[in-house]
């Protein structure tokens, strides 16, 4: 109790460099001569913390004094306040940000935002971080219903246990009951979420958590090639070192991906602005795919 007691004096001085011993003895419900034992606790652990007594007098912090004394540099001071910025992007912390920014006596603390959902992201997105945060800290069941890439429906039950951000996407590392294994599920793809009885068995997740392959996988090296128009997206989904800029303009892409129905999906959202030029086969694949969505047009 005592410290908390004098990080809060600290911290009203750090902030107001100046207060009265009585303001401080009404604010923390004590009396003042155990202020004036707090100040002194504070000088001697080498605070520069001073009394001043009567008329005019007051309790004060030497103008030279900010937290960055505490051996954080500015750069890890910046470190501390991003975390903290991500910490309120998803779990508030908004009063820790405030105090810290005071305490480092940083001016414009609105230099940076940190916003995890999407452009034009459902409520209902949100409403599933926070329901999956909350069992994954009260270490409690969740079950739900999922769909998976591969668009199958499935009802189950897992042991939360940590919530990551990858690709722009959160996704939920997870013990399921029913595969009995770990698994990972992007939370935009589960519905009806309820918490369970009882709580989760202590289990340590894999440290690099990878999508199991499903029976069967097997990948596809595709030769791609983007128009100028598509760059940015190319720039979104392909490592620079990937892109190959050719003479005319257009981006050369050499890739390797899993071949599934997500394959075929990401490749036709690109319309004609790409051509596959290898294997020769998926490029059959897209032929039939584009007479099928043609023939919905033409009556």
């Amino acid at each position: 109790m005592k410290n908390s007691r004098l990080f809060e004096i600290l911290y009203l001085l750090v902030e107001k460099r100046e207060v009265t011993a009585g303001e401080l003895a009404r604010r923390l419900e004590v009396s003042e001569r155990t202020i004036y034992r707090d100040v002194d606790a504070l000088s001697a652990a080498g605070i520069p913390v001073y009394a001043q007594k009567g008329k005019g007098g007051g309790i004060r912090l030497m103008d030279q004094f900010v937290l960055d004394r505490a051996l954080l540099s500015r750069e890890q001071q910046d470190e501390i306040l991003f975390a903290l910025q991500a910490i309120r992007a998803t779990a508030g912390g908004e009063e820790a940000l405030s105090r810290l920014s005071a305490l480092f006596r940083r001016e414009g603390g609105d230099w940076l935002e940190v916003d995890f959902t999407d452009w034009g992201s459902a409520p209902a997105e949100r409403e599933n971080f926070a329901r999956v945060k909350r069992a994954v800290l009260e270490r409690r069941p969740l079950s739900f219903t999922y769909y998976s890439s591969a668009g199958e429906k499935s009802r189950r039950t897992v042991e939360p246990a940590r919530l990551v951000f990858k690709s722009g996407c959160w996704y939920l590392s997870a013990f399921c009951r029913k595969k009995q294994d770990w698994r990972i599920f992007r939370l935009v793809r589960m519905e009806d979420l309820s918490p369970e009885e009882g709580t989760c068995l202590p289990r340590t997740p894999p440290e690099r958590l990878e999508p199991p392959k499903p029976e069967g996988y097997r990948g596809v090296d595709l030769r791609l090639l983007f128009a100028p128009s598509a760059a940015w997206r190319v720039r979104d989904y392909f490592h620079p070192k990937a892109v190959a800029l050719q003479p005319d303009g257009n981006l050369l892409v050499n890739c390797t991906f899993p071949e599934d129905q997500w394959l075929l999906s990401f490749l036709l959202s690109f319309g004609g602005q790409l051509e596959v030029l290898s294997p020769a086969y998926w490029r059959d694949i897209l032929k039939e795919e584009l007479k099928k969505s043609l023939k919905v047009y033409i009556t």
